[in-house]
Order: structure tokens, then sequence, then C-alpha cells
């Protein structure tokens, strides 16, 4: 009778899924529309390897990345979304990630990426403020975790035994229930069964997400305009920023009027006591870079600053925040990797709009940088 029961479970799921596959949007349906998504700041997109991948040329470049990617262009008009999604230089980006996408997602994400890319160039914004002590809260990281791209990451025949272990144990310490580790990895026929069931739950879960795509995205272009002038776009920068920034610390008005002005004694002091050391974030950024090497993946770390000003107030002086920015470049040395390090740019005015996000010459001078890397040219 119990088997009974399964047996029918099972065919009503399979029934439900069919009719959902015929219904639902399909990262091959998108990507024949031919608009250029890259830009749009979307989980349910970041997670498609076959519609991000479909439209690049062998100039484009993934940029992983976090927060940061969210900025719209309406509060900062030098975001890449505008510097070069409405130019046409030869070159595109796709932004892969999303607010507490941090070493680990990306990890996965590069291993799941990288069979598909025609460049084999990538970027990744690494920020400080991912290496707080105690590492990511496993709420949230459950939150942000894609089967479907880890799927593909074990399935990635390049990574090496060692990584895949990592992760896997990695993946249960962060709160994935080991069922769903196990079922990517197909150890056993029921990994088997179970991997079909939740691969199939979690493509339908980013089809539906798919609609939320519908009328975004932007043109794309046939030839090349001409090159960018970062100078006249960090002029138009500093221009912005004037109209925008006139408080102490360079943020964002609106930003700081809503999440400082009013708070400002009462946060003063708050994060004493961090240190920048007990974290497992370290190890997962080795992990990102070690699935570039064994992928064939060349990866560009951008570095972003903190905001000084915000820091010292908090109370993490700039020797403490100096702990994190050493051992992100001690990593990043190790495995031999180009970098753009703009650590020393913490008290720079308009250099961030909030105490961690890239602001207005910020994005500018990143733009700068990724685009020398991706052009080859590291010494302009």
């Amino acid at each position: 009778m119990k088997a009974r029961g399964i047996a029918i479970g099972i065919v009503l799921f399979l029934g439900l899924a069919v009719m959902a596959h015929t219904l639902l949007p399909t990262q091959e349906s998108v990507a024949a529309e031919g608009r250029n998504l890259g830009y749009v700041y979307s989980g349910a997109r970041s997670q498609c390897t076959t519609l991000v991948t479909s439209g690049m040329e062998e100039s484009d470049m993934l940029l992983f990345g976090s927060s940061e990617l969210s900025t719209p262009p309406s509060l900062i008009p030098e975001v890449p979304a505008v510097v070069f999604g409405k130019n046409s230089y030869g070159f595109q980006l796709a932004t892969i990630g999303e607010a507490y996408d941090q070493s680990l997602w990306h990890a996965i994400a590069a291993g799941a990426y990288a069979p598909q890319l025609p460049n084999r160039k990538v970027a990744i914004v690494v920020s400080p403020s991912w290496f707080f002590d105690g590492g990511l809260d496993a709420s949230l990281f459950k939150t942000r975790f894609s089967y479907t791209l880890y799927r593909q990451f074990m399935s990635n025949e390049h990574i090496s035994a060692e990584s895949k272990a990592y992760v896997r144990d990695r993946l249960v310490a962060q709160g994935i229930d080991e069922v769903v580790v196990k079922a990517a990895a197909k150890g056993d026929p029921l990994a088997y069964v179970n991997d079909v069931v939740f691969s199939t739950m979690a493509d339908l879960h980013v089809r539906n997400q798919l609609r939320s795509l519908e009328g975004l995205g932007l043109d794309r272009f046939d030839d090349l305009a001409h090159e960018p002038d970062f100078e006249r776009w960090r002029a138009h920068a500093i221009e912005d920023a004037q109209e925008r920034s006139t408080n102490e610390w360079g943020f964002d008005d609106a930003f700081y009027e809503e999440n400082v002005g009013i708070y400002k004694d009462q946060i003063k002091g708050k994060l004493a006591g961090e240190t920048f050391t007990d974290t497992p974030e370290y190890d997962d950024f080795g992990l990102f870079l070690r699935i570039c090497q064994e992928t064939g993946l060349e990866p560009l770390v951008v570095v972003c600053p903190l905001s000084g000003d915000y820091y010292d107030w908090v109370g993490i002086d700039a020797a403490t925040r100096r702990v994190s920015y050493d051992h992100i470049l001690e990593i990043a040395n190790a495995y031999g990797v180009e970098v753009a390090d703009f650590s020393d740019r913490e008290y720079e005015r308009y250099f961030l709009h909030d105490q961690v996000h890239f602001g207005w010459t910020g994005w500018v001078d990143v733009e700068e940088a990724l685009y020398r890397f991706a052009k080859g040219d590291t010494h302009g």
C-alpha cells in the first residue's frame, strides 16, 4: 500500500512537471528574444548558464559580484550597464551574483559556467565585508543556494575530487541538507532519483522567475563605435557626485540621511572587536581561484575598499581593515592572478557611495581596470 502511494505521488509529480514545462519560458526562448540581459540584476538569470552565455561574444566577460551589482543608474550614472551596456566599445559584461553571494557561491558558479564560456577571462569583485568574523550566516546562504548551479558544478569533469569534496562539506556546514548535497554527486541509486526530483524542481522554479525578465535588457550593438574615454567619464562622475553628495563622508545624501546621520551617535564604536580573522571565507575565496585554475579560467580580482571614515567611526581602525586586504592579496598572489587593488582608496571622496559599495568615480576606475584586463592591456 505504501509503495502504491509513493508510485502515485511520483506519477502526479511528473505529470505536474510536464504541464509546467510546457507553460513556462525556457532559457533558450528568453535568449532568442535577442535582448542583452547581461546587466540585469537577477538571481534567476545568474543561475541560467545557457541564457547568459548564449549571447556572449568572444570579447565579453563574466563579472562575479554581490550587492554592488545592484547599484542602479538612477543612483550612480557610471555603472557598467551605462558605461559598457549603452556604448559600443567592442566589449560587454555579464554580471553574475546578488547580495549575499560570496566566495563559496561564486566558486560553484564559476565551475558551472566554465564549460560554456567563449572567453576564459572572468573578474570578481571581492569586498572585505565578506570577511567579517563568523562568516556568512547559514540562513542567508540557504536563500541563495542554487541546486541548478551546484549540479552543473559537480558535473564538470575538470574540477578535482578534492575541490568537490570541499564544496560538499562547506554546503553541509552552511545548512544545506545532506540529501540535497549527495544528490548531485550521484553516488548511489537513491541519489540519482533525488537528483531528478531536485533538478526538476529547481529548473521549474528558475523558469518561473524568468518571467520577471520580460521587457528588461538593452539593445545589442553590431559594431565598434569608439574607445572609452575614461577621463571624460571620470569628470562626469565628479559632477554627478557633487550634486548627490554634500555630507561629510561623501556618501549619497539620501543614504546618509536615512542610514547614518540620525543614528550617528548610536553606531559609534558598535563594531569594535572585529578582527577579520575568524571566518571560513578566506578558504572559500581560495577555492574560487582554485576552481578557476582547474577549469582554465583567468580571473581578475577587484578589491573593493571599505569607507575609512565610516569604519573608523564604528570602531574598526585602518590597521584592522588592513588585515583583510592583506589576506585577500596574499591568496590572490598565491594563485598568481591579476589584481586591481583599490584598498588604498578608503578615504577618497566619491569613490564609494555608502560604506561598502563603489560610487561615482569608483565605478569608473573599476571599469577602466576591467576594460584593460579584457583587452590585454594591463599596463595602460
